[in-house]
């Protein structure tokens, strides 16, 4: 394995921040908005870790990584974060900030070390990943604006 690397993105979703917070709550919900990660799954018996698919094709070539994550204790709206226990080493945090316009803004950290397989594509890896976690995350804010629609449809009938 190589080095470390960090990478962070940021959005401001037309959402509240309850919302946001629940829609992170269930892991299994973020393929949605990272087509990257195939699938999250819980680990049966083991509370609070999750079994992480990765696959994606880059620089011409198909890329599958694992892991299981151990989440930490969340600051309740305000930041959820964990480390990997196995596979793909990482770990991140995600936060939240309620805006007085009741617009939430996300940010999310990760760091990870580089699977030996792509340090060939050294200095490319890293804005490659922030521009997939920005994208990412601008997909959250399309997915949490159709929730808060589809509550405010369900409250109108």
């Amino acid at each position: 394995m190589a080095g470390w690397v960090d990478n962070t993105a940021e959005v401001t979703v037309t959402a509240p921040l309850p919302v946001v917070w629940e829609l992170w709550q269930d892991k299994t919900r973020i393929p949605n908005w990272m087509p990257w990660i195939h699938s999250v799954e819980p680990v049966p018996g083991v509370p609070g870790d999750t079994k992480w698919l990765l696959k994606t094709n880059q620089f011409g070539q198909d890329f599958e990584f694992s892991w299981v994550a151990r989440d930490l204790p969340p600051v309740k709206k305000e930041k959820i974060h964990w480390f990997s226990t196995d596979g793909l080493n990482n770990k991140g945090a995600v936060t939240f900030v309620q805006r007085p316009d009741g617009r939430t803004v996300v940010r999310m950290n990760i760091s990870y070390e580089v699977p030996d397989i792509l340090v060939p594509f050294g200095s490319a890896l890293s804005p490659l990943v922030a521009s997939i976690l920005q994208a990412d995350l601008e997909r959250f804010g399309t997915f949490s604006s159709k929730v808060v629609a589809a509550m405010g449809a369900g409250k109108r009938r």
